[in-house]
């Protein structure tokens, strides 16, 4: 794990940058106050795993995580306003955040015109957030999409992600089915309720729909197309993701099956046209 270079000179003091400040984000999983976590990072999944304060197991996971730091220390290390009867949140939101601003400089001076294979890499500011979480003595810091909280009475650590995880694949349970261009194809559609999914938003993206195409019979082992509603800069909105490149579609609010399915018609009649090309 890397460690943070420091851009001071020996003994300088650092000073914190006067526009960061901290959000509180509320989850409804509550880390022991004493405990240290397990910080788990490499093979497998990035995971926080901790106990609660009900003596259960925690963890959080990651989307799209870009970097990771911990610190110890028993202080937060942003200036806050903690004022008296105000519930004090041990998940935070760094804003206007130096770190996250430095992430960015170097993906795109390196990765600019090649990054996630022609992607934006000013998703890094819009869509992007820095993550504190405190513990009793240290102090974890994420940049990353979002995140996302699970609590068990089991310990989490090296396990699945937990039924009803946003990361997971949605359920079966609303399937529409559909030929184009002889390709055929299926939609998976969320079957929870929108407003939910909306709430949620603040801490991950949220599937809508995810597409599979079936080729010579074979349907696709993971999703081709992903529909997501998200925040980007405050705003909720909908984006068809294609794993690898520039989004398809990106729509204030949120986006129907319908408006998404001509840009699916439209993935499928290229497939069947390379197809076609290719013999």
């Amino acid at each position: 794990m890397n460690q943070p270079q420091s851009r001071q000179l020996e003994n300088e003091p650092m000073k914190a940058d006067p526009l960061e400040s901290i959000q509180r984000l509320a989850i409804p999983v509550e880390a022991d106050l004493v405990l240290s976590p397990t910080v788990h990072y490499g093979e497998g999944m990035t995971a926080i795993c901790f106990r609660t304060e009900g003596g259960r197991f925690g963890r959080i996971t990651f989307d799209n995580l870009d970097a990771l730091k911990i610190c110890r220390g028993e202080s937060c290390p942003y200036s806050y306003d903690m004022k008296p009867g105000k519930h004090w949140s041990w998940v935070c939101k760094v804003q206007n955040s130096g770190w996250q601003r430095e992430r960015f400089n170097y993906e795109n001076k390196n990765y600019g015109h090649s990054y996630e294979f022609g992607g934006d890499v000013h998703e890094m500011l819009s869509d992007f957030s820095h993550y504190l979480f405190l513990f009793h003595d240290e102090f974890v810091e994420v940049i990353a999409r979002g995140f996302w909280f699970e609590e068990s009475q089991d310990d989490l650590f090296g396990k699945p992600l937990t039924e009803g995880h946003p990361f997971l694949c949605l359920p079966e349970t609303i399937v529409e089915k559909h030929v184009t261009a002889g390709i055929a194809w299926k939609a998976v559609i969320n079957p929870r309720p929108v407003e939910k999914l909306i709430s949620n938003t603040k801490y991950c993206r949220q599937k809508l729909v995810e597409v599979y195409l079936e080729l010579d019979g074979n349907l696709s082992s993971y999703a081709n197309r992903t529909c997501y509603i998200m925040e980007r800069n405050g705003h909720l909105v909908s984006v068809l993701d294609a794993s690898l490149g520039k989004l398809e579609l990106i729509k204030k609010g949120v986006a129907s099956f319908e408006e998404v399915k001509p840009f699916v018609e439209k993935y499928a009649v290229e497939v069947a046209q390379r197809r076609k090309q290719m013999g």
